[in-house]
């Protein structure tokens, strides 16, 4: 099997009659973005690498918001050092949201770069019984100055046994400390029992386990402890019908990668580093004899940050269905609802999103989307209410 090597790209034009989604002297603005994708797998080897990079340039006609690079995705490699010895560093650049309270546009973005490095030793003990030591380093930037950078060095030792070809579980212990531009310092300590099962149609692993956080910022110092946990499952009912859960616990900080693993989920970049995160999602994916396809999704998380005392919390659904109307025509509609609960304001938001349109494939490369949509938000505090319609249409073209 060789390297393979894929470069996509394509033109978004957007108009909307809110761009900036504000409750009161809402402005129209069409905008333009170029985006550029580009994959790459390496062949197998001693040393292996990937790359899933987009980059994309947005320009706004009418000013509303100022003309804007935007870069997402991950690059990783590794390295065979010995046997058993495996050196990895990966890179993961993203978009996030700065302020969960405010509205999700381009002024409430920030790029968050997380680069991370490091071995990993694996001794195998018998057939079914191997040992593993792990060491990293991670360093992550955010674009905006007022949000603080941070250094993290961790380690984690861990037991794995095969009970059987279908059948695993281990034990892990593992410390780290992270370093924050502010002065602030978070060690956390984990000690934690992991499984997976595989059935003919079942797929189960999770993890239970006892975490402790300590925070440091001055004179002030914050320490809380938890049960921790991860479980995720998924189900091929048949052939073409597929059911799936996740969930997760975890004592973490801001400067986690937790919000690219939980598609909607975000920290709140203007609380406290410190946070306490329980995060679900659910869904359930199907195709039809027809061609058509049905997606929906249920998510429920909430966030305790550990120094305000502070909870926020969330939850939606997300429904999709596609219908091909010929061979090289198909249309799709589109509907979410996302409830948010800040408990330090007492507040409550709501937005319902509805979109329709069409995908026409135009040659065996090239294919254009057209789409309408609407979305409105509705809040206790007035000033974060809005309405927008908007609509779409891109041309996407797969050089390779």
């Amino acid at each position: 099997m060789g390297a393979t090597n894929n470069l996509s790209g394509g033109i978004d034009n957007r108009f909307s009659d809110n761009a900036r989604r504000a409750s009161a002297n809402e402005q129209s603005d069409l905008e333009t973005r170029v985006n550029l994708n580009f994959q790459h797998l390496s062949d197998p080897g001693q040393c292996t690498s990937s790359v899933d990079m987009g980059l994309a340039y947005s320009y706004w006609h009418g000013d509303a918001y100022d003309s804007k690079v935007y870069t997402n995705g991950t690059l990783q490699g590794q390295c065979e050092l010995a046997r058993g010895l495996v050196w990895q560093a990966s890179n993961t650049v993203s978009h996030v949201t700065r302020d969960n309270r405010r509205s999700d546009t381009q002024d409430n973005l920030t790029r968050k770069n997380v680069f991370s490095t490091g071995p990993v030793y694996t001794l195998q003990l018998t057939q079914v019984d191997e040992l593993q030591f792990s060491a990293a380093y991670d360093q992550t930037e955010f674009e905006e100055r007022e949000v603080p950078d941070s250094d993290r060095v961790s380690g984690t030792v861990a037991y794995n046994h095969n009970f059987s070809d279908t059948l695993q579980g281990g034990l892990s212990a593992s410390a780290q400390r992270t370093e924050l531009d502010t002065g602030e310092e978070l060690d956390r300590e984990s000690a934690v029992v992991t499984f997976s099962k595989v059935w003919a149609t079942t797929q189960v692993s999770g993890s239970i386990g006892k975490n402790r956080l300590e925070t440091r910022l001055g004179s002030q110092e914050v320490s809380t402890d938890g049960i921790t946990g991860t479980f995720n499952l998924v189900r091929q009912i048949n052939p073409s019908s597929e059911l799936f859960l996740s969930a997760n616990r975890k004592l973490t900080d801001q400067t986690s990668t937790l919000g690219l693993r939980f598609e909607g989920f975000n920290f709140d970049l203007t609380e406290s580093s410190a946070v306490e995160v329980t995060v679900a999602r659910a869904g359930y994916n199907t195709r039809f004899s027809d061609g058509s396809a049905l997606s929906t999704e249920i998510s429920v998380s909430r966030s305790d940050y550990v120094r305000t005392g502070n909870r926020e919390e969330r939850s939606g659904i997300n429904l999709r269905f596609s219908r091909p109307v010929t061979e090289l025509l198909s249309w799709f509609t589109s509907a979410a609802y996302q409830h948010q609960r800040f408990e330090d304001e007492g507040a409550e938001d709501d937005v319902a999103q509805l979109s329709a349109g069409l995908d026409y494939q135009l040659s065996a490369r090239m294919d254009v989307r057209s789409a309408i949509g609407h979305r409105q938000k509705t809040s206790d505090i007035e000033s974060r209410e809005y309405d927008e319609n908007w609509i779409a249409v891109s041309l996407n073209y797969r050089f390779f």
